[in-house]
């Protein structure tokens, strides 16, 4: 994942995106959302210590009927730490469509930029 100002690479990521691959359409596919979304403000989280909410389906792809929540980019979930690390290491993603960073570390940093810059939208492609 890259963070980016004015078109340049600020920091970049290692993550874990949904067990199915990219392009969600429907709930339970497993699969990351593809697009330009809305996000949420950072919050903290009990299952992923912080979660970002990306806001899909977009109102356009709710008409197509495309389906789905709980989608957002998330820190290691919370007991697994170190099957999230080594999960990240060797590229096996494994998320249910969300975006996860590998460390506590890095999603308090994506937090933190976000929050710096007042981020209120993400693209998400491959």
């Amino acid at each position: 994942m890259h963070l980016c100002t004015a078109g340049k690479i600020d920091r970049t990521f290692a993550v874990a995106l949904g067990m199915r691959g990219v392009g969600k359409q429907r709930q339970g596919d497993l699969r990351t959302p593809l697009g330009r979304y809305g996000l949420g403000p950072p919050r903290v989280s009990q299952g992923f210590h912080i979660f970002v909410p990306v806001q899909y389906p977009t109102p356009a792809q709710a008409r197509m009927g495309f389906t789905g929540s709980a989608i957002g980019i998330h820190g290691p979930p919370r007991g697994w730490t170190n099957l999230a690390q080594l999960a990240s290491l060797v590229a096996q993603d494994w998320t249910a469509g969300c975006i996860a960073v590998t460390t506590d570390a890095d999603i308090e940093a994506v937090a933190a930029w976000i929050r710096k810059r007042q981020v209120k939208a993400v693209r998400l492609a491959v």
